[in-house]
């Protein structure tokens, strides 16, 4: 750069650090700054008392702006003043997003180099003058704002992750008090984790089979919002139980959900996860009741080894849920009742499979023949070889027989089966 050329670069610095400089000046463009961004984004004036903030940041990155002229220093290099900091975690805290954030900062770019384009007219009659003083300003202005707005979006994203962190928190801490039945208080519970208690819950959980470090929460969160959408809820509460397992409810003062056999997110995660359901039920009672039943679903879900994305739900699998709690009794109740046909051979396995269907079909062999895609010949001949392993009919005892059929399916029983 010539010397001509750093002289002219020079006189448009100190012209523009006489500009900014001003504190009546900055102080008035700063309320003028402060009514734009309201005026463009209403949603701000819902938040009681984020006027005071917007100001109180506005004028801080402006003053910041008038001490960084006036020293010489490169607006590359400019950081968020401490009001600035304060109000992006207040959007944070306050829900508002990111671009929202980036809109006001943008608005109050805009206006302020309005207000400075204004004052070199008022100030200066030398066209040559008056056009390094616009570009300089333009330049300098723009820089700073880029340096600001990187710098912003990197502390929103950190003050999000710690507010979410800090929320999750609480609310983790408050749902494990309910469900311990430490806190019976629905109204003070409630709002600790803004949400209503009193009326019909429904209880979920959505966990996934297979580890995905650093996506743990997020990704089953996901997972369980969509899922609560697609009973008909519009919003859920969602809680983390674990490294790969969420807990969530949904409630209504009407609650009759159509829970789907099947679900979906997507992303490649998605198709590792697994839910299960409760039933629902009223209160903070209700809110525990159904997160035990939802539990109980999984572990059935989990033994029986489920697919990926498959839904189970509490009432299709309650007696075998209760029939399970105890493994040991569990096992010597299906060797009691089964004898030989608990065997894990396949054509053992295919009698019990038959047995289970006739049954279940209220013991028509037609009916079951057509399920199994078999002739009903073939039914009635597999069920009298059944009576013969059993040693009695296949008529004796049947709510026993079909427990301890679904118990015998179970991963976790078979595995320690002697």
């Amino acid at each position: 750069m010539g010397v001509e050329a750093q002289a002219d670069r020079e006189a448009s610095r100190a012209l523009y650090a006489r500009v900014v400089s001003d504190p009546g000046w900055l102080l008035s463009v700063s309320e003028e700054i402060t009514d734009a961004i309201h005026a463009d984004l209403p949603e701000l004036d819902r938040a009681q008392g984020i006027r005071v903030s917007t100001y109180a940041s506005t004028e801080s990155v402006l003053r910041q702006l008038a001490e960084m002229v006036a020293l010489g220093h490169d607006p590359a290099e400019a950081g968020l003043p401490a009001a600035a900091i304060e109000y992006a975690r207040e959007f944070v805290r306050r829900g508002v997003t990111i671009d929202a954030l980036l809109r006001a900062y943008h608005i109050g770019h805009a206006t302020f180099f309005r207000r400075y384009a204004a004052r070199l007219h008022e100030q200066l009659t030398d066209d040559v003058e008056l056009a390094l003083g616009m570009e300089l300003g333009a330049t300098w202005t723009f820089d700073y704002m880029q340096a600001l707005t990187r710098s912003l979006v990197t502390r929103y994203g950190e003050e999000r992750d710690r507010w979410v962190r800090s929320a999750t928190a609480m609310r983790t801490e408050t749902v494990r008090a309910l469900l311990a039945g430490e806190l019976l208080d629905a109204t003070a519970a409630g709002q600790r984790l803004r949400y209503e208690l009193d009326r019909q819950h429904l209880a979920y959980v959505v966990w996934s089979v297979q580890d995905a470090p650093g996506e743990e929460f997020g990704g089953l969160e996901r997972a369980a919002l969509e899922l609560g959408l697609s009973v008909g809820f519009s919003s859920a509460l969602v809680v983390p139980l674990g490294r790969q397992l969420v807990a969530a409810w949904v409630g209504s003062h009407d609650c009759r959900p159509e829970i789907p056999g099947t679900f979906g997110i997507d992303s490649p995660a998605g198709a590792e996860m697994l839910a299960a359901f409760g039933e629902p039920g009223h209160g903070v009672l209700g809110f525990s009741k159904s997160h035990r039943e939802a539990m109980h679903a999984r572990r059935v879900a989990t033994l029986s080894g489920r697919r990926a994305r498959s839904v189970t739900r509490f009432q299709a699998v309650a007696l075998t849920a209760l029939a399970s709690v105890d493994p040991v009794l569990a096992r010597d109740f299906v060797a009691e009742e089964l004898g030989a046909l608990a065997a894990q051979d396949d054509d053992t396995m295919r009698l019990a499979a038959t047995l289970r269907a006739y049954l279940e079909e209220h013991s028509s062999p037609r009916r079951t023949a057509h399920r199994l895609g078999v002739h009903e010949n073939t039914v009635k001949h597999r069920v009298k070889h059944i009576s013969e392993i059993l040693g009695r009919p296949v008529d004796d005892r049947v709510g026993e027989l079909l427990v301890a059929l679904r118990l015998a399916r179970l991963a976790g029983l078979d595995s320690e089966r002697g």
